[in-house]
């Protein structure tokens, strides 16, 4: 479990950094890939924020769960993870609310053969 948390973290990490640029790219619907939001400049960076503050909660868990003594967190290390949590989900919300909702420029309809 600790490789894959360390894995999703530096993730995270990689993609967080490189999204701070703000390039664009598109975030294809979950149904439709023809359709969804071209994220770039400000959007991307917000996610690029968002993906940063998943590392630094990845990062305090694995340190809580370091501690190895089998008690709950202090009360301030939840409230602090719980903004943070919330801070992401903004983030995410803001940036997605900001993209362009529309078709993707590079989709093709498939062709059909006959």
């Amino acid at each position: 479990m600790r490789t894959f948390q360390a894995f999703v973290i530096v993730l995270c990490l990689i993609g967080g950094f490189y999204l701070l640029r703000g390039p664009e790219f598109f975030w294809p619907d979950r149904w439709d890939a023809s359709q969804g939001v071209m994220l770039g400049g400000t959007s991307a960076r917000l996610l690029g924020m968002a993906l940063l503050t998943v590392a630094g909660l990845g990062l305090m868990a694995a340190r809580q769960a370091g501690r190895g003594d089998g008690r709950a967190a202090p009360r301030h290390w939840q409230w602090r993870f719980f903004a943070l949590l919330v801070l992401t989900l903004v983030l995410i919300s803001t940036a997605l609310h900001l993209g362009e909702r529309g078709p993707n420029p590079d989709w093709r309809a498939p062709s059909v053969e006959r």
